[in-house]
């Protein structure tokens, strides 16, 4: 199946004609007016200080739960996520599916946490343009990127001093993810092409990929004992988004657990 015939296919086109505007008229923002938190490959180092870290995603909706906070100022959410324990912050910048934008990257670099860019990055335009509004993280998908183009692109990011989180969801992906080299490999237990979630798919990914990349759990992660089943298969971080919009305070009550539970 063609991914033009999938849920995603909508999504990219819209992505990729709004990068091509911003690209034509030199839409973007100056790189005196951002900083980098903790540039590259120190940003990796902060999901390896704890026994799992948590990737703390702000998102103002999605195309799978639709609208998830009415909040135009994403800033105190970003805050008290660094405060009570997120080691990065995930930070969607995709307008018509997750209502983000270039302007909540920006904004939110009152955080002291390394942020993560996260949206459908598809061309050399959008990498170096994430380096300029000042990423640590850039989030990099298997499934949107073929041929040479996944390590050409992941090799640029780092390049400009961002780490990679490259994003796969099944075995062919993951290979392509690997010959890649990013300095981490989340496994997505949703499948992008129809949105379903089985979080069997990151308890059967997780345990193969090699141990030299940071092992990242994504997507359908609701409950604490979902956290724990992927922890128990490996993965060193978990990004965490819609469960921690409609309730953030389950940020504070689990990275508490996780501080009683293993005594890190």
């Amino acid at each position: 199946m063609k991914l033009a015939d999938t849920r995603l296919g909508p999504i990219l086109e819209a992505v990729t004609a709004r990068a091509k505007v911003r690209e034509a008229t030199g839409r973007g923002f100056k790189e005196e007016a951002v900083h980098r938190t903790s540039q590259g490959k120190r940003s990796v180092e902060s999901l390896k200080e704890k026994s799992l870290a948590i990737i703390a995603e702000c998102k103002r909706r999605s195309p799978s739960a639709g609208n998830l906070a009415d909040e135009p100022d994403l800033l105190k959410r970003a805050l008290r996520y660094a405060k009570e324990g997120a080691s990065v912050i995930s930070i969607l910048t995709e307008q018509d599916g997750f209502g983000g934008s270039l302007e909540d990257f920006v904004h939110l670099q009152a955080v002291s946490s390394p942020r993560l860019r996260k949206d459908f990055i598809l061309n050399s335009f959008m990498v170096d343009e994430s380096a300029r509004v000042g990423a640590d993280f850039i989030l990099l998908m298997a499934v949107c990127l073929e041929g040479s183009q996944l390590s050409e692109l992941c090799a640029q990011a780092q390049e400009l001093e961002m780490a990679v989180l490259l994003e796969v969801h099944d075995e062919e992906e993951l290979s392509r993810a690997i010959n890649a080299k990013p300095d981490c490999i989340g496994v997505n237990a949703r499948d992008l092409r129809t949105f379903d979630v089985d979080l069997q798919t990151a308890e059967t990914l997780l345990p193969i990929i090699p141990s030299g990349f940071v092992k990242i759990a994504e997507s359908g992660l609701q409950t604490y004992d979902d956290l724990l089943r992927m922890k128990s298969a490996g993965a060193d971080a978990a990004l965490i988004g819609t469960a921690f919009m409609k309730d953030p305070g389950k940020l504070g009550r689990w990275t508490k657990n996780l501080r009683e539970d293993f005594h890190a």
